[in-house]
């Protein structure tokens, strides 16, 4: 998640994309989860600008050191929008899974 190019001239102001290089980013709101700890943290909601040719996803700078401090305290005064049970798999023994 990067700041994309913004072109000059004419194009000015018009943010494209870094991948398709022409295509304009459209605003959007994003999710994405990582480890912290032994638990998964999903975020939601990220204000973000994504490629409706290929989907990449680009997130300012400001929102990206919000996000790095909340993740970097521990989500300290945060309070959770909503729990959510995820399965968990272990890979050992799974060499049947999907077998009829």
């Amino acid at each position: 998640m990067d700041a994309a190019p913004i072109q000059s001239g004419a194009m000015a102001q018009r943010i494209v994309c870094d991948r398709c290089t022409d295509s304009p980013l459209r605003e959007a709101r994003i999710s994405t989860a990582f480890w912290q700890g032994d638990g998964l943290v999903v975020l939601r909601n990220i204000p973000a600008m994504i490629c409706p040719v290929c989907g990449e996803e680009y997130v300012d700078d400001a929102t990206v050191v919000a996000l790095d401090r909340m993740r970097g305290n521990g989500f300290a005064g945060c309070v959770a929008a909503d729990p959510l049970p995820v399965p968990v798999f272990d890979f050992a023994g799974m060499e049947r899974c999907g077998d009829s």
